[in-house]
């Protein structure tokens, strides 16, 4: 009877393990659905659609002298609320305030509407330049940076300093999306693709630190 008794309570034993069990692993797994699904949704909080006023598109040789006009004799360097220095590609050039007239691409690199300031935290300052082969296209050796890369803007006395963390192609339809992550202080850079006049390329890069 006794021996009985114990088989019943091994047996009964087993079973509360196995329900245990198939209970964990329900759990674990309807937790991971729900954990993709949250980071689904967190990914798709990360995008920011921005309009670009002015298209940037490729400047040929054809087109030079009229998108030259006479920016780089009356542009001074007191029009300028900051610069952008790229050292890997020998880039080194201010941008002007949203209200300027001298925020143009046919003049220089544009911020872009929707742009917050390098010391605002986890902000994004936007800039976008020409691809070409015209005096203004500044952004023209972007392509040829990779992961890692620094970008330093000077902006109010302090030097920001950002490391380049992704780079992806979008569409030209006049709105660009910017995924980034919104927990970095963020500069983003866009032109137009290299090879392809029907898409832009989207350069992320994060802040490190600041001088």
């Amino acid at each position: 009877m006794q021996l009985k008794l114990q088989r019943n309570t091994k047996i009964t034993l087993s079973i509360l393990f196995i329900s245990l069990g198939i209970i964990l692993l329900t759990y674990n797994y309807f937790g991971s659905i729900k954990s993709d699904v949250y980071n689904e949704k967190n990914i798709q909080l990360l995008t920011d659609q921005i309009v670009l006023n002015e298209e940037v598109e490729t400047i040929n040789e054809e087109i030079e002298e009229a998108t030259e006009v006479t920016s780089t004799t009356t542009l001074q360097t007191n029009d300028y609320i900051g610069y952008l220095t790229i050292p890997d590609i020998n880039v080194k050039r201010g941008f002007t305030s949203l209200d300027s007239p001298y925020n143009k691409l046919s003049y220089n690199i544009i911020l872009v509407q929707g742009s917050t300031m390098p010391d605002v935290e986890n902000g994004n300052l936007i800039l976008a330049g020409h691809n070409g082969h015209s005096k203004v296209s500044f952004f023209n050796d972007l392509y040829k940076l990779e992961l890692g890369a620094h970008a330093y803007v000077t902006y109010n006395n302090k030097t920001y300093d950002y490391v380049m963390v992704n780079s992806y192609d979008v569409p030209k339809t006049g709105t660009v999306s910017i995924t980034r992550n919104p927990e970095k202080t963020t500069l983003t850079l866009i032109t137009c693709h290299q090879t392809d006049n029907k898409k832009q390329v989207v350069y992320i890069f994060e802040l490190q630190n600041v001088k």
